[in-house]
């Protein structure tokens, strides 16, 4: 059986998608496994092994390169796919589900834009059913129930495989050597920027959370994250917490040595963005502020109490905006005390070190 999956759009959406992908490769050792994801991203899919990405050129496309459209629907028709899963449901990819040309398609019955048309297997969700990567599971445990695979539709998802390449390792290293961040010391990650603008709380916020953990784990390295066009938030987060300047690593980081960097990171302090949902994915503990979009539908995945949800008070939150609608998304974290945040990174920190290199001996 040969399956498409379609799921093209942003960073987290592809990692809620890999929790239920990692399901189905279960399920189906003999599938042969494709996945619709935009060029950018294919190399957070190529992460799991047996599945190969199918580009789509979303930059060619919205410059409305009809010799980019012709290729990529050339490529999607040769598979002769048997069954499309669309995890994505809005028009653009239930257009690509109805273009593979496979007599089964799968997608959700709430989909938005219309694109539920082009599904002959709409899968009805739930309303107690609200998280994202819960939604996902839902459809392939659906697809499998109709494949006749009942008790692994029923089955928990695997533990996922992800093979980070040699290349990405070794450009972390570099980037660790260069930056002066000591390698046997315990790994903050921060990233104080967001692609919204109501998603990124005040870097003042951020420095008085991150003076505290200084404070009191001054053993600790911290690292800045971010986008190139994130860079001077970040220097304006160094700056304001008199780190280092090799801390400062916004901009420097290919989509390879940042899944690198978070991987060796003992924790993540974050808003809800990209990083995150990739810090999530490899087992790392965020500890996420979330006040305009809602941790029960986003969240960073993981088991209850892994993660921590820094919750915002404001009686408009989650306001599904991407502008603050009150102006200043500094209401977002007023009456939260830094020193509680701080808690919780620190929690999530291995013991220091006792002198001579000893950790203590875990409380009774």
């Amino acid at each position: 059986m040969k399956l498409l999956i379609v799921k093209p759009s942003s960073l987290g959406d592809i990692v809620h998608a890999l929790f239920a992908v990692s399901l189905l490769r279960s399920a189906l050792p003999q599938a042969e496994l494709w996945w619709v994801a935009n060029d950018s991203l294919v190399p957070l899919v190529s992460l799991c092994p047996q599945i190969h990405p199918l580009p789509f050129p979303r930059k060619a496309l919205g410059k409305f390169s009809l010799s980019a459209l012709r290729r990529f629907l050339g490529e999607l028709r040769r598979h002769r796919f048997d069954a499309v899963l669309d995890f994505q449901g809005l028009l653009r990819s239930g257009l690509i589900s109805f273009a593979a040309r496979a007599p089964l398609r799968y997608g959700f019955a709430s989909a938005r834009e219309g694109a539920s048309l082009f599904y002959n297997h709409p899968v009805v969700l739930p309303p107690e059913i609200s998280h994202a990567v819960e939604k996902n599971l839902l459809l392939v445990r659906a697809f499998l129930r109709d494949q006749g695979k009942q008790d692994e539709a029923e089955a928990a998802p695997p533990p996922l495989e992800l093979r980070l390449p040699p290349a990405w390792l070794a450009e972390a290293d570099s980037l660790m050597e260069s930056h002066g961040l000591p390698a046997g010391a315990p790994l903050v990650a921060v990233g104080c920027a967001s692609r919204w603008p109501s998603k990124s709380w005040p870097v003042g916020f951020f420095a008085q959370v991150l003076q505290e953990v200084r404070r009191r784990r001054p053993d600790a390295a911290i690292w800045l994250l971010g986008a190139p066009e994130e860079r001077a938030r970040a220097e304006e987060l160094r700056s304001l917490c008199g780190l280092p300047e090799g801390a400062l690593l916004a901009g420097d980081t290919s989509m390879g040595a940042l899944c690198a960097l978070l991987q060796r990171s003992q924790v993540l302090f974050t808003n809800d963005s990209g990083p995150m949902h990739i810090a999530a994915l490899e087992g790392v503990p965020c500890v996420a502020n979330f006040g305009s979009t809602n941790p029960a539908l986003t969240g960073p995945y993981g088991p209850p109490g892994f993660h921590a949800i820094i919750q915002s008070p404001c009686p408009q939150a989650p306001c599904m905006k991407r502008e603050c609608p009150r102006g200043d998304n500094g209401l977002c974290c007023q009456e939260i005390p830094p020193a509680q945040v701080a808690d919780k990174i620190l929690q999530r920190l291995p013991p220091p070190a006792k002198p001579g290199g000893e950790c203590p001996s875990p409380a009774p």
